[in-house]
Formats: C-alpha cells, sequence, structure tokens
C-alpha cells in the first residue's frame, strides 16, 4: 500500500495503530465511563478524525448504530467503515474546512489525539460545536507532554518526544504541533460555551514505578485528579453545550 499524503498523520502511523488489539485498547475505561451517560443505542455520534476507527469499536459493540466519522484525506478511512462505522467523510484540512454536517446534528462528538496534529484547533473545536446539539456531549482527548517525568527526560535529553510517540522522527518532522496543558485547555472549552460534565484524565497517570503496582493504582488517580499538569500523559474532557 503505498503512503497516503495526509497533511496531520502520515499512512505509516495508522498502519502501527492498527496493530493494536482491540483488547489493548487504552481508550475502553474512558468510553465506559461516557456510556453510563448517555443512551448510545439511539445517539448519534461523530468521531472527528476518526483514523481507522480501532479506538471507538467498543461503542459499536454497546449498539452504537449511528457512528459517523471525518478525517483528513487518507485511504484508512475504509477500515472505519468495515469496523461498522455507518459513514466516513473526508475533509482537505481539519484545520479551515468546515466539517461536513449540518449545525446540530450530533448527540456525542468525539475527538481524541487530533488537536496537537493541528496549527489551528480552534477553529475544529469552533465547528464541533456547531455539529453538536444544544445539550450534546464532547469528548475531547489530548496528550500532556510534559508531566513531571516528562520534564525530567526532557531536561536531561532535550527531547521533546518525551514518550517516545515518535521514535523514528526528527524535530523536523515531529507530527505534534501543538502541546496543552490542563487549566488552558478548560478555559478554551469554557470560553467556546462548553461546561464540563468529568475531568477523565485520571484514566492515564504518569507516575514512575508507582504504575507497576496494581494495589496502588488508586493512589495515582487521586495525584491525577490533583496535579493532572504534573501526573497525567493525557487530558480527557467530558463537556457539555451549553
Amino acid at each position: 500500500m503505498t503512503e497516503d499524503k495526509n497533511e496531520h498523520f502520515a499512512g505509516k502511523y495508522f498502519e502501527e495503530i492498527d496493530k493494536i488489539s482491540e483488547e489493548n485498547n487504552y481508550f475502553t475505561p474512558v468510553l465506559k465511563e461516557v456510556l453510563q451517560k448517555i443512551d448510545i443505542k439511539n445517539s448519534k455520534v461523530l468521531d472527528v478524525g476518526c483514523g481507522t476507527g480501532l479506538f471507538l469499536r467498543p461503542l459499536i459493540l454497546a449498539g452504537c448504530s449511528q457512528l459517523y466519522g471525518v478525517d483528513g484525506p487518507q485511504n484508512f478511512t475504509k477500515r472505519a467503515i468495515k469496523r461498522g462505522y455507518r459513514g466516513v467523510k473526508i475533509v482537505s484540512d481539519l484545520n479551515v474546512s468546515n466539517l461536513p454536517s449540518s449545525d446540530e446534528s450530533f448527540d456525542l462528538v468525539i475527538c481524541k489525539d487530533v488537536f496537537e496534529h493541528l496549527v489551528n484547533p480552534t477553529h475544529t473545536l469552533t465547528e464541533i460545536r456547531r455539529v453538536l446539539k444544544t445539550g450534546g456531549l464532547l469528548l475531547l482527548h489530548v496528550p500532556n507532554h510534559f508531566p513531571l517525568i516528562g520534564r525530567l527526560k526532557f531536561l536531561f535529553t532535550n527531547n521533546i518526544d518525551t514518550f517516545h510517540f515518535f521514535k523514528k522522527e526528527s524535530r523536523w518532522t515531529f507530527p505534534h504541533i501543538r502541546f496543552f496543558e490542563h487549566y488552558d485547555s478548560l478555559q478554551v472549552l469554557a470560553l467556546n460555551n462548553f461546561s464540563l460534565v468529568c475531568d477523565l484524565s485520571y484514566h492515564f497517570p504518569s507516575i514512575p514505578f508507582l504504575s507497576r503496582f496494581k494495589s496502588l493504582s488508586f493512589l495515582g488517580k487521586c495525584l491525577v485528579k490533583i496535579f493532572p499538569n504534573q501526573f497525567a500523559s493525557g487530558f480527557t474532557f467530558l463537556v457539555k453545550k451549553v
């Protein structure tokens, strides 16, 4: 298969992601919590930056029959259809393109690991708000490159890819071009008239050694809840359009 020309995410990365088994889907615990807050069987859902559809497969298994996707130009979205997406549409550039959906047409929008690839994520957030019904939910996830352990790694290695997301890339080709922190992310969501339903960042603790002991996992979650910038490897927010 030839490499897709996607401005935001090279085709080779979709191939790597698709090697992850459904059993090792790290986003499943987050989706389980979201399923407790929405009638997924009667909800229309949009996955912005759907890729191959791997990570939202649990929604389909839970009975979601109206899961739609949108992404930049690439062939890998065909795999999302095979996984059960009802339809996938292509936009030329998420930085400037309007989402190909009418106003207030979705009950739930999920945008996972997309904003860090965009020069203008605010445009995409505005478009998400437009297509989301009033009272509808947005599930947003972005990585945190610089929790405490990431800052220490950067201090000693001067490597901005603190979690080795893209081991073969240099800074000239590094796919992440935006970096986020917890409070600022919540502020931007509030300015765009989203209210916080719950902060799910505690699902992604990044604490050296502590993660080796399952019996202490609760401690890691507590630390993330209190100090998300220091101990979360990603920020995950479920917010409501008001």
